[in-house]
């Protein structure tokens, strides 16, 4: 391949753009020589010029936009988008030799030569991997392992090691964030079973000012706040720990991608942003309430307990 052209389902949110990042990662390990173009709606450039892997970013809405950002010398086309027909008539008019996309019963589905079927019950970052997979096989879990080792390599410091790693964060509202109080009566409990030599990190953004403040305001020598800092920093420090714990956030992407054992505490089961696996598992209200702040630490530390014994 000499060009490769991905059109990225970008959203302001920061996980929708990490839950592509091994799948762009394998591009470049399967055609170091290509040109690997990245095209979104948005401006969120910033995310993937950052990255070594990516050559080219182009914002593009209308279809002209898109039509023009292909490109004539493009030798593939991927498409993540799976419900808007307009990227596969971008497809039928430009004709690159290889066109990957998803099948959800769009008009357009015929037009792909490598597809992989939607299912809103799989893991967004490994649907993208396995739609590359459609046209070149590879191990979805060494990929993403492998992708955060690359992108960890970019830090330009490094946090100190913790053994267990909370992300609190929740950007899409207070539904999403299970209460700091909570986190901290995980830690007391982990502590308890595993130690109390157990060192934490509590990787927190800007939305998280409030619980930055309360978290330094207890003064415990066993936490470490990692506030504001690139992903680089926040992969390395994922990769090295032996548990993370984590609301639906940006950050758990980086986590989930790191291949350690972990623990998602949500609202409600969401296997479209939650990888299932044997060292993972999904917390969530056992009333059926939806109200996040109902999980209790108890239940989190049952989940931590089973996903630890797997390693």
């Amino acid at each position: 391949m000499n060009e490769v052209t991905v059109f990225i389902r970008s959203m302001r949110f920061l996980g929708t753009q990490i839950v592509s990042y091994p799948m762009l990662w394998q591009i470049r390990q399967f055609w170091p020589g290509c040109r690997l173009r990245v095209v979104a709606q948005d401006d969120v450039g910033r995310h993937y010029l950052s990255l070594p892997w990516v050559d080219e970013f182009i914002q593009a809405d209308t279809f002209m936009e898109n039509y023009r950002a292909l490109g004539r010398r493009t030798d593939m086309m991927l498409v993540l988008h799976f419900a808007s027909d307009k990227y596969g008539a971008v497809a039928m008019l430009r004709r690159p030799r290889a066109r990957l996309g998803f099948h959800n019963g769009r008009i357009t589905d015929f037009i792909w030569t490598h597809a992989h079927r939607k299912d809103f019950s799989e893991y967004m970052g490994l649907a993208n991997m396995r739609l590359l997979a459609a046209y070149r096989q590879f191990d979805p879990e060494r990929c993403a392992r492998s992708s955060m080792q690359a992108l960890a390599e970019l830090r330009e410091t490094t946090p100190d090691p913790a053994d267990i790693v909370f992300m609190p964060g929740g950007g899409a509202g207070d539904y999403k964030r299970w209460p700091i109080e909570s986190y901290v009566a995980l830690a007391d409990l982990l502590r308890e079973r595993f130690g109390s030599g157990m060192r934490f990190a509590f990787v927190l953004g800007p939305d998280e000012a409030r619980e930055h403040d309360w978290l330094a305001g207890l003064g415990r020598a066993d936490f470490q706040l990692v506030m504001s800092r690139p992903v680089a920093e926040i992969a390395h420090l994922a990769l090295g720990a032996r548990l993370v714990v984590a609301n639906d956030c940006g950050p758990s992407h980086l986590a989930q991608f790191a291949c350690v054992p972990y623990v998602g505490v949500f609202h409600e089961s969401n296997r479209e942003w939650f990888w299932a696996r044997s060292y993972a598992a999904e917390v969530f209200p056992a009333d059926g309430s939806f109200d996040i702040a109902k999980v209790d630490p108890d239940d989190v530390l049952a989940a931590c307990e089973r996903v630890l014994a797997t390693r």
